[in-house]
């Protein structure tokens, strides 16, 4: 079990109580991960995240940074004669490249993120020493990645694999690389940030190259994976009202599919692989189809920059995904065989996703930090309530059995005030990744969720837009509703959503 500690930081079960009728939701609410069901196995200790090299860990040859510079050392010198011919006179000698055949660390110490340091960057972002040079000042990076992490405990790592990849596959992942960079840029919380326009150019040529690209090597799936994501938030930000984002990903994970097995080993890859697999999964829940990737059990333990604690999760949300794809494509009569045995099996699953705990390495708190687990911990929490709420409206329409569905919605709703009111002191914008659950949860229930969307929206910026955008679909449900529609939400997806459901 989980350390005491847990409830000595947060004294969820009585803080939730307090704070949950502020929201509009009921205090009968999921309590604590400890005391009231979600309870978090713990396995071996890890070390503190900040303070190693994990890339000198890796079992995997081909897969290890330093390995596949030295044995791509010719490309990795194009990159960096490209880099240095472009920027020489614009950085200091300590933001240089590495030769293929030295060792690179970024900054182990994590900084105090502040988004003007981006104003003595390019205001465009038009090489590929513009890119490494970003990608190499730990500030700079982590303005533009923490919306996409859960802490800055993730930052080296992730900082590390991105030089990696841009280093060997820059010609496959520049453009759309620099696409997304300039579009991040607009998204930060001061003010005086430079807010140009995206540059569709590049963005289209990243496309085009995820479209045609060959994976011969490990390295080349890890970059498809990359690509594909940053083209899907590159997508979301600057044409919110397209229906391609999903396909970006879709997209990736299929090319990259016969290399994932290999990948997801790798805990240096958790920052490339895991995301797209979330992104896919919680869009086809959505739309009921089948994600491409089931990610299976691992013998080791998962803590993602985005997924979080929720890698153990996603095959309960595959399988209620193949179960919801069945009961829509071959529209079973009710009674019959083929219909109560998906019936059973979704009555299974919604009994494993009930019992399910996150599996944690023991010393989270000294790993990631209080501000990241209180992060990864509600997002868990939430994530099996949406789950439990997604089987439940599969079998009953809007306006039936609606009371044990509000139930599960206040649930989300608590979970997410406590978090609201516990993360005021966060400074820097980071992720929460909370936006399909709290989207599930506003369907059901009108007022507590658009008051934690203004509440969230200051640090969580990416996460807070789509959540607003996504209110057109909100109300179109409620409307419904009143309106006496008897089918169930999941069937008015097509006509009326109009926006991508990120994670």
């Amino acid at each position: 079990m989980m350390s005491p500690k847990v409830c000595a930081h947060y004294n969820l079960s009585k803080e939730k109580e307090k704070h949950a009728a502020a929201a509009g939701a009921s205090p009968a609410s999921p309590a604590c991960l400890r005391c009231s069901g979600l309870k978090i196995r713990s396995t071996r200790r890890v070390k503190r995240m900040r303070h190693r090299s994990p890339v000198n860990n890796f079992e995997h040859g081909d897969l290890r940074p330093s390995s596949v510079l030295l044995h791509h050392r010719a490309m990795s010198k194009e990159i960096e004669s490209d880099a240095s011919s472009s920027s020489s006179s614009q950085r200091s000698s300590s933001s240089s490249p590495p030769r293929a055949d030295e060792a690179w660390t970024p900054e182990t110490d994590v900084v105090m993120v502040s988004p003007e340091k981006l104003l003595a960057a390019p205001s465009n972002f038009e090489t590929t020493s513009d890119a490494l040079r970003t990608v190499m000042d730990v500030e700079q990076f982590s303005v533009i990645h923490l919306p996409f992490m859960l802490g800055d405990s993730f930052i080296p790592t992730s900082q590390k694999t991105v030089y990696v990849i841009l280093q060997l596959s820059a010609p496959i992942l520049i453009d759309g690389y620099l696409a997304f960079l300039g579009v991040m840029s607009n998204y930060q919380k001061s003010l005086v940030v430079r807010r140009d326009e995206p540059d569709m150019y590049k963005a289209a040529k990243g496309l085009q190259r995820l479209r045609s690209v060959k994976i011969s090597h490990d390295y080349d799936a890890a970059c498809v994976l990359f690509l594909g994501q940053t083209m899907y938030v590159f997508n979301v930000l600057t044409a919110p009202y397209s229906r391609t984002a999903h396909s970006i990903v879709r997209s990736s994970l299929i090319s990259a599919k016969p290399w994932l097995p290999r990948l997801v080993q790798a805990p240096i890859m958790d920052t490339i692989t895991m995301s797209p697999i979330l992104i896919d999964t919680v869009e086809c829940v959505v739309h009921r189809e089948i994600p491409i990737i089931r990610l299976d059990p691992q013998r080791r333990v998962i803590v993602d920059r985005y997924l979080g604690l929720c890698a153990t999760l996603l095959p309960h949300l595959y399988d209620i995904c193949e179960c919801s794809n069945t009961l829509k494509v071959t529209a079973p009569d009710t009674g019959s065989k083929s219909y109560s045995a998906i019936h059973d099996r979704l009555d299974a699953i919604e009994e494993t996703i009930r019992r399910w705990r996150p599996h944690t390495p023991t010393g989270l708190f000294d790993s990631y930090g209080k501000n990241a687990v209180l992060a990864m911990v509600t997002q868990a929490n939430v994530y099996r309530l949406a789950g439990l709420l997604v089987i439940h409206r599969i079998r009953y329409p809007l306006g039936v059995e609606d009371e044990a569905a509000g139930k599960l919605a206040n649930g989300i709703f608590s979970e997410l005030a406590f978090f609201a009111k516990s993360a005021v002191n966060i400074k820097e914008s980071s992720a929460l990744p909370v936006v399909f659950p709290l989207t599930m949860a506003m369907i059901e229930i009108d007022g507590p969720g658009e008051v934690l969307i203004e509440r969230l929206a200051t640090s969580f910026t990416v996460q807070s837009a789509s959540s607003w955008r996504l209110q057109e679909f909100v109300k179109v449900a409620r409307a419904s509703r009143e309106s006496g529609y008897q089918g169930i939400w999941f069937e008015l997806v097509d006509a009326h959503l109009r926006v991508a459901v990120p994670p």
